[in-house]
């Protein structure tokens, strides 16, 4: 056949080392594999996408911080017994906290009227332990505009819709409690939380920078201009507040209970109030800021630019508490976990530092992201793209996990969750063995809400306060005030020796340390 077609012959020979060296763009991690590491798989999900037409375009974890289950556990006889409110009787009612407390109360009775029939009733009867476990959702979204949510701690499709259109770019999803946020485009779509059913939109002023961020009662948007749009919830139709930022805001802001933060490319870091649309303070980098900083309880913001610094603030004041060189450029977001911040540079090397003090704790080699962690272990992603599990006081490398071929490896911040898998929508959910509840590292805190104004204050001009200054409208058309202009004077090194205190009281600089 060859003699007569010998065309035939080039073309398989053409195609054979393409099909040989072909390599799966995503697989589920055998059970052999992480078990040997301590770990279990809890579930593993599909997103509904068509994987010949998009990928995945961003993930969201949420944390909440008033949607609980309460769970009571009973361990005997090395079985487990859990009952929870959320379990539904035989009519399909869910049973409620007290229900699934009086299965418990009736399964212990159980089992201390069992151990007494078998002559054991001098044993010790296990005790009822109570847990409440927040409720954790996963937001996917594709780049053809699907929003995909799911349940946390078992993998289960809770929703899924379409925004928008398909032909335009789509970014990673924010969500709160009661809303979820992606932008299509140049249209942001807020959407309920229960149902995904589409509640407002609204065209941004300018070109979409990176994915939203939400808080309680507001939506921020960032833009490639570097202007940051803020949105009421509750009311839509209210013009924005606009945050004008030195340099193009690319990085999906990040929040905390009472703080947003987001980074520019000339190296500025921003915080502003979570629920009032009032700035905070400015802390301004030697060298650009490329990935979103991270806060860790109660008081302190964390950032790393490409000069090699680590910076660590506090959130109420913004002093630099400390700073931490590591000689190498940063473009990862630095974790904080514990009484520890983790800094991983762009050459591979894994800095622990104390996250009071700044000082080193021990650093390792070979490391290329952060995944997620506990108090014993942390779990990153090497230069081969396998898992690494690290241990937290001596920095050791304690065992590897092969996971070259998952290219989507999630920055988990929030809990101890270890969440991998693939663009094409292949998404699963590892865990430690000993660790059958999450372990949540952002536990709700106490917000220091400050009062806001639910209606405009004034639709014509600002009245002048007494001192003659005019009132700033915090909601005023974009351009027509500009609270992060450059004041007129020469800009400040904030690393600078201080300067003589001048006669007379100067102008108050509001982002000064």
């Amino acid at each position: 056949m060859f003699d007569r077609f010998p065309w035939l012959a080039v073309l398989i020979l053409s195609l054979t080392p393409t099909i040989a060296t072909a390599q799966p763009v995503g697989r589920l991690i055998g059970p052999e594999e992480i078990r040997q590491q301590g770990l279990e798989r809890m579930w593993f999900t599909q997103i509904d996408l068509d994987r010949a037409r998009g990928r995945l375009a961003g993930l969201h974890q949420h944390v909440s911080a008033t949607e609980a289950q309460t769970i009571y556990e009973i361990l005997f006889d090395g079985r487990r017994y859990v009952f929870s409110q959320r379990d539904r009787d035989a009519f399909g009612q869910m049973i409620g906290v007290e229900g699934a407390k009086l299965k418990a109360d009736e399964k212990l009775a159980q089992i201390k009227g069992d151990l007494i029939a078998a002559g054991k009733g001098d044993t010790a009867a296990p005790a009822i332990e109570m847990r409440i476990v927040p409720e954790i959702t996963l937001y996917a979204s594709s780049e053809r505009g699907l929003v995909h949510a799911i349940d946390g701690e078992t993998g289960r499709t809770r929703w899924s819709t379409s925004v928008g259109t398909s032909r335009y770019p789509t970014t990673e999803p924010a969500a709160n409690d009661q809303y979820v946020a992606v932008l299509n485009g140049s249209t942001l779509y807020v959407l309920k939380a229960d149902d995904g059913s589409i509640v407002w939109t609204r065209i941004v002023a300018g070109a979409p920078g990176a994915g939203p961020a939400m808080t309680e009662d507001f939506v921020f948007v960032p833009m490639l201009g570097g202007a940051v749009e803020t949105y009421l919830l509750e009311e839509p139709r209210r013009p924005a507040a606009v945050y004008k930022s030195f340099g193009r805001a690319m990085v999906q802001p990040v929040t905390s209970p009472n703080s947003v933060a987001w980074p520019t490319d000339r190296g500025n870091l921003y915080v502003s109030f979570a629920n009032q649309p009032t700035m905070r303070f400015r802390l301004e980098a030697r060298d650009r800021i490329n990935a979103a900083p991270s806060f860790l309880g109660p008081d302190k913001i964390f950032a790393a630019s490409m000069d090699g610094y680590v910076y660590c603030l506090n959130e109420g004041k913004g002093n630099v508490v400390w700073r931490f060189t590591t000689g190498d450029s940063i473009s990862r977001t630095p974790v904080g976990l514990g009484d520890a911040v983790y800094a991983i540079t762009d050459g591979g090397t894994l800095y622990c530092i104390g996250a009071g003090d700044g000082v080193e704790r021990w650093l390792t080699t070979g490391i290329s992201g952060y995944l997620a962690g506990n108090d014993e272990r942390i779990y990153c992603s090497d230069l081969a793209g396998n898992l690494a599990v690290v241990d937290v006081k001596t920095g050791s490398r304690l065992g590897s996990i092969a996971a070259g071929a998952l290219d989507l490896k999630f920055l988990n911040t929030q809990t101890d969750r270890i969440i991998v898998g693939s663009s094409t929508g292949l998404l699963q959910c590892l865990r430690e063995t000993r660790l059958r509840w999450p372990v949540v590292h952002a536990a709700a805190e106490t917000k220091k809400k400050v009062p806001q104004l639910k209606k405009p204050v004034n639709t014509g001009p600002a009245a002048a306060p007494a001192g003659g200054a005019p009132a700033v409208d915090p909601f005023a058309a974009p351009g027509a005030v500009d609270p992060f202009a450059a004041p007129p004077a020469a800009a400040v090194d904030p690393f600078a020796a201080p300067a003589p205190k001048p006669a007379t009281p100067p102008a108050v600089d509001p982002f000064a340390p």
